[in-house]
């Protein structure tokens, strides 16, 4: 897992890279006061997960966080501070998963590219979610 932080050492994104491996466990990003929580998962052949509900509990959000799982393709994500300056590019692939938790984010589809995005919803159109970064 990569950690991409900006200037001024805020998280912003955090990588996981297609050949991420670990022996074994959860691994979740590791700010638990995050809104949006994404973990990796590594088990053994054999392992069993006991089937489970998750609860319904009243949740406040004040912040929208994105992952993108890039399922085939070649994209440039370019990353910018909490205040709109662009800081950084990474190149995703086939693979790849990006969660975006803080600044901005724009993206340059290299190739032909199909990706699989969650975020908190409902999307209430470009109007009201989202601010363009000249």
């Amino acid at each position: 897992m990569e950690e991409i932080t900006s200037n001024d050492g805020k998280a912003i994104a955090y990588i996981f890279r297609k050949n991420f491996t670990e022996d074994g466990g959860i691994h979740f990003v590791p700010q638990e006061h995050f809104p949006l929580q994404l973990g990796v998962n590594v088990y053994k052949a054999g392992t069993s997960i006991k089937a489970h509900v998750h609860l319904d509990r009243e949740i406040t959000l004040t912040k929208i966080q994105e992952v993108l799982h890039i399922d085939e393709g070649n994209v440039r994500v370019n990353l910018y501070d909490e205040s709109g300056v662009w800081f950084r590019s990474e190149n995703l692939t086939t693979g790849d998963t990006i969660f975006l938790v803080a600044g901005g984010h724009g993206l340059e589809i290299l190739s032909h590219t199909k990706i699989i995005e969650v975020k908190q919803g409902p999307y209430e159109g470009k109007l009201v979610d989202k601010k363009v970064i000249e």
